[in-house]
């Protein structure tokens, strides 16, 4: 009964939570968001790669030594820690943009580990190459 009482009470007593759709929630000057790449002023020391503690982000490689930067916004604890590391400003940044929920179709976690497995696949593939190409090199320099 005492439960009874306590639901009626309630219900005639202010919410205590914020009226989110039609409030926007605050969000403060120095709020850490989703990270922004800029490839133009990347230089491709992946440090923010060796930094990140949950491994949100990874670089890929392809044959030519191209890189592609890749970054999973479900992973990302939003430390910031990248951001510091990065020695170029203005190539890794914070925004104060809210990261977006990871839905069921996108199939988030599945799908990074398998791009996080071939990125490493594919720097492992490229310094492979280019081990054997200096190998061919020195060989017909002794040859000669």
């Amino acid at each position: 009964m005492k439960s009874f009482f306590e639901a009626l009470t309630n219900l005639f007593r202010k919410p205590a939570t914020v009226k989110y759709p039609f409030e926007k929630t605050y969000i403060p000057e120095d709020y850490r968001g989703m990270i922004v790449h800029n490839p133009e002023l990347c230089i491709w020391c992946r440090k923010c790669e060796m930094v990140c503690p949950p491994g949100a982000i990874v670089f890929s490689q392809d044959m030519d030594g191209k890189q592609t930067y890749h970054y999973n916004r479900a992973v990302c604890i939003y430390c910031g820690e990248c951001v510091r590391q990065c020695p170029k400003d203005g190539a890794l940044m914070q925004s104060a943009t809210p990261g977006t929920p990871a839905v069921k179709n996108e199939n988030i976690n599945n799908s990074w580990k398998v791009t996080y497995d071939e990125a490493l696949k594919s720097r492992a593939a490229y310094m492979a190459a280019k081990k054997a190409a200096a190998a061919s090199k020195s060989a017909e320099g002794a040859a000669e």
